[in-house]
């Protein structure tokens, strides 16, 4: 072999894989905005539910059309835990913290899932710590807490403040269930893992909801709902997959900054959120310390 061919560059990421994850972060961009429509019609509780069903249907027959293996014993126990940080206790944390804040803090907030998952990663010691990194968590959880400092409150169904955390609190849960995966996707092909994990799921976030009343919703409900289960649920995870097979982690972690900007051109004229400088300010922080701990 020519030392030439030896030193040659690896092959450039294909536009499709770019174009995948410009699609996913405008598709989690607009889902605040969507759960926020649906949520008259259906409640947090039943937007949530509606969103699992939906996708442990999807990905189930995706897993039978490949024909992928049943998991064992130890392996489903694996993935019940994971579900619940990943699934139940994500999406509930999410769902519920959205519907006490505004969408505009709640993209602002999600923007510290890869902040958070590197701090858990540390926490475990499955990554090394750098003193880059610890100043990017640092500035990062600087950005979130100037989000959920000094808000008022929204009527009866709680502050902003709850919500905010609540919704900090779903990166968090996210996170660890990103870092209890990595055992899980060694194992298991993606298809066969978003399967089993939105199926164990369902019982759990049903638990909580119960089984709200789908009747009478406007066509513009329907359709938010429909949004959030086939577009930033089942639509995210698909293109995802297709992005990460190409791209690096510190790629996608970039492209997230796009989320809180598709959020607040659509809160703004749907939901007649309105746009203050603190948020603002703080999205800028938030999302330079995501920068700075992931490059």
């Amino acid at each position: 072999m020519s030392s030439a061919a030896a030193t040659q560059s690896p092959p450039a990421p294909p536009r499709g894989a770019y174009a995948a994850l410009l699609v996913v972060q405008v598709l989690f961009g607009v889902h605040p905005v969507a759960n926020k429509l649906a949520f008259p019609a259906f409640g947090p509780g039943g937007v949530m539910l509606a969103r699992v069903v939906l996708a442990a249907v999807v990905f189930q027959v995706l897993a039978s059309a490949r024909r992928e293996p049943l998991p064992d014993a130890r392996t489903q126990l694996q993935l019940a835990v994971a579900s619940f940080f990943g699934v139940a206790a994500n999406q509930m944390l999410f769902t519920y913290g959205l519907a006490r804040t505004t969408a505009m803090h709640a993209s602002v907030l999600i923007t510290t899932v890869p902040v958070a998952t590197l701090a858990v990663a540390l926490a475990s010691r499955r990554e090394r710590a750098t003193p880059l990194r610890v100043a990017g968590i640092l500035v990062a959880l600087a950005g979130a807490l100037l989000v959920v400092g000094g808000r008022d409150t929204l009527g009866p169904a709680g502050g902003e403040l709850v919500g905010d955390l609540m919704v900090l609190a779903n990166s968090l849960s996210y996170a660890v269930y990103l870092v209890l995966s990595r055992d899980l996707l060694g194992r298991l092909s993606p298809w066969a893992m978003a399967a089993w994990m939105f199926t164990w799921g369902v019982p759990m976030v049903a638990l909580v909801t119960g089984v709200p009343d789908y009747g009478g919703a406007s066509a513009s409900a329907w359709a938010a709902l429909a949004f959030v289960g086939f577009g930033s649920t089942v639509g995210t995870y698909l293109l995802n997959l297709l992005a990460l097979r190409h791209l690096p982690a510190s790629v996608v972690a970039v492209f997230v900054c796009l989320q809180p900007l598709v959020a607040t051109a659509l809160a703004v004229p749907l939901l007649g959120e309105g746009i203050d400088g603190r948020t603002v300010f703080a999205a800028v922080v938030t999302v330079a310390g995501m920068v700075l701990a992931t490059r």
